[in-house]
Order: C-alpha cells, then structure tokens, then sequence
C-alpha cells in the first residue's frame, strides 16, 4: 500500500490502480524541457520485481540497430539486478531511474551510443 500511495502521489501519475495485489501505475515523463514526453507503464507485484515498458510513443530503432538495456518484451532495464528491493520505494527510485534512462535512450537514438553505464541484460528476465 506504500508503494501505491507514494507512487499515486506524484505529479506526473496519469494512472494509478490496484488489484489482487498488483500496482498498475501509468506517468507521463519528459526527461528534459526539450525531450519528448513518454508515458510508461509499471507493474508490480510483491514478491517480483517492478516491470517498466513504455507505452507511447513507440521507441524507435535506427537502421535494424538493437534497443539497448532491455529485458525481453521491451521492459526497461534500470539497475543491477540487485541493486533495487520491495524495501526500497518505487516512486523514490525507479521513477527517477525511468527518466534517466529515457534519457540516455533520446542521446542513444541522436548518437547511437549508449552513455548511461549499466549492463546488458543478456537473455535475463
């Protein structure tokens, strides 16, 4: 229930619901004031992981280029796999962490270089 009110609590929420114990969270990102607003979607129910997808627009792959720091179906991938628990708070760290990575993608898809760090997924869930 702390994750659903802290997350229903800020600003950019379009969209909050809970049922049978999974968060369904809807916000509208824009990462910088002359980014391209995003709205992404999170999921999550205790004890898995949040899953994070981007609901529009649609992101954009250059010249048959693979969409970096993804999980399978196009979920983000935010963190080291343990660098994220059901202690912390979503709306503390993975709203953040999905900005930034929008962010990282909009310089990915200008440059075609990745700069935010992290890891390649590789197959993980």
């Amino acid at each position: 229930m702390q994750q659903f009110i802290a997350l229903n609590a800020l600003p950019l929420t379009t969209s909050a619901t809970i049922k049978c114990g999974r968060i369904r969270w809807d916000g509208c990102f824009q990462p910088t004031p002359l980014s391209r607003s995003y709205v992404l979607h999170f999921s999550y129910a205790p004890p898995k992981k949040p899953e994070i997808t981007v609901l529009s627009p649609r992101l954009e792959v250059a010249g048959g280029a693979k969409l970096p720091h993804i999980y399978r179906g196009e979920r983000l991938c935010l963190c080291y796999p343990d660098q994220w628990d059901h202690s912390q708070l979503i709306a503390r760290t993975l709203v953040p962490w999905a900005s930034e990575w929008l962010l990282h993608y909009e310089l990915w898809s200008a440059t075609g270089e990745w700069y935010g760090g992290g890891h390649e997924p590789n197959g993980e869930s």
